[in-house]
């Protein structure tokens, strides 16, 4: 923490002492949320009984304008406690600990040859696909996605190329990198036809290692369905992996789509219906074909506990080859803004999930039932008021048969109520 403040102390010194002229060309933004949760679980066989805790997530953006041309970028956080993966998340309970999520050069140029626009940056990014199906929001993986972006525009055609080391072998020391390394790369072409964003992209992971490679081909669409308000989005995509020679062929889809409308209604400034499914191919026990839809990091969150998918964050995830029988995922909520408190919104949600093919006649997911009470203080200060209840979807089973239920085994209801308070700046 010492090192920290010496280090903010420093860049507000160096920040003061700027030319007045270049103050302006240097932006900080940022978000702060602070939770409280109470925790009560229902019938666990380690006589577990109420939880109260506190959770933390901070963030801090920050921009620079070198040249008309070219600036510089880098985003902050607080990460969870818990080294052996540093992401981001809601932290607390423990030591802070903080990370470089975003730390990229940009470059852009307007009419670069035939392009609108050309765009150009290195450094670690995000690059997230659609709506998360086969790659999400890369902050959640923070020690990843060192690399470079190019984007070229030529309305209405959008082509954005993507290249990132994701892991790297070290030597003994750790000093340098020893041969080997992760890496992934992406394509993505989107356009805009009669109002519908259209999009194509593909994938290809290469691990360290002989037959460790796969590829994502998917596309999707999104916009409004004949009225105004009335939204809709629909993604597919299928995954091809490289096997052995002499093992069965290992393929799968993956699926998404949703719909929503928006409309004023009596004593109602506004009522939001929505509804989403998202779908990850598992194996099939009665084929030969090794049926798995899995991408290296998805990322999309319905849900408190339940209706993740993001293999570092947790929930229900299929990623990297974890829940070989795959997933459903049946999200839907209503909204209510009253006339006479525009600033509140009553919210009621559900996740339903369950596993894609049933193989051994269990389901190990959970459903969540939650109401949420949102009230916005200023346009840049919230508090949010949740109660949710996790409902198993099946009983206790000893699933790695060593003769006793363990607490991942052991299939409990929660009742949680958390209070949050955020702040934008």
């Amino acid at each position: 923490m010492k090192k920290i403040f010496l280090l903010l102390c420093a860049a507000v010194f160096v920040f003061l002492m700027m030319p007045r002229q270049l103050h302006a060309q240097f932006n900080v933004e940022g978000d702060f949320r602070v939770r409280w949760y109470s925790d009560s679980f229902g019938w666990a066989r380690d006589d577990r009984g109420q939880e109260n805790y506190m959770r933390y997530l901070a963030r801090i953006r920050t921009k620079a304008k070198v040249t008309n041309t070219t600036t510089f970028n880098a985003e902050f956080i607080s990460l969870i406690d818990n080294p052996g993966q540093p992401v981001r998340n809601i932290a607390g309970t423990g030591p802070m600990r903080y990370g470089v999520s975003q730390l990229y050069a940009e470059m852009s140029q307007e009419n670069f040859l035939i392009f609108d626009l050309a765009r150009v940056r290195v450094g670690r990014q995000q690059f997230p696909i659609g709506n998360g199906l086969s790659f999400g929001e890369s902050y959640y993986y923070t020690d990843k996605f060192d690399g470079g972006r190019v984007d070229l525009a030529l309305f209405p055609v959008t082509l954005s190329l993507f290249g990132a080391v994701t892991g790297q072998n070290l030597s003994a020391s750790g000093l340098y990198p020893d041969p080997g390394s992760d890496q992934i790369y992406a394509a993505k072409l989107g356009c805009t036809v009669l109002g519908q964003d259209l999009m194509l992209y593909g994938i290809d992971q290469r691990l360290r290692g002989a037959y460790n490679d796969n590829v994502i081909y998917g596309a999707g669409t999104a916009g409004e369905l004949y009225v105004k308000d009335l939204e809709y989005f629909a993604e597919g995509a299928y995954q091809k992996f490289n096997q052995p020679p002499g093992l069965p062929e290992k393929a799968g889809i993956g699926y998404m789509g949703g719909v929503s409308y928006r409309w004023g209604m009596g004593p109602f400034r506004s009522i939001k219906i929505e509804t989403r499914y998202a779908a990850y191919q598992g194996d099939d026990a009665k084929t030969e074909k090794i049926e798995q839809f899995s991408p290296p990091y998805p990322d999309f969150f319905w849900g408190s506990r339940v209706g993740y998918v993001n293999g570092d964050v947790g929930g229900d995830y299929p990623r990297n080859s974890q829940n070989l029988e795959g997933s459903r995922i049946w999200y839907s909520r209503i909204y209510f803004i009253p006339k006479v408190l525009p600033k509140v919104r009553l919210q009621f949600q559900y996740v339903k999930v369950n596993e894609y093919v049933d193989n051994d006649n269990y389901n190990s997911m959970d459903d969540e039932f939650s109401a949420r009470l949102y009230y916005s203080v200023t346009n840049n200060s919230a508090f949010q008021l949740r109660f949710s209840r996790v409902i198993p979807n099946a009983d206790d089973k000893d699933r790695d048969g060593n003769g006793s239920i363990t607490s991942s085994e052991d299939r409990v209801s929660v009742n949680t109520v958390m209070l949050e308070w955020q702040i934008e700046f």
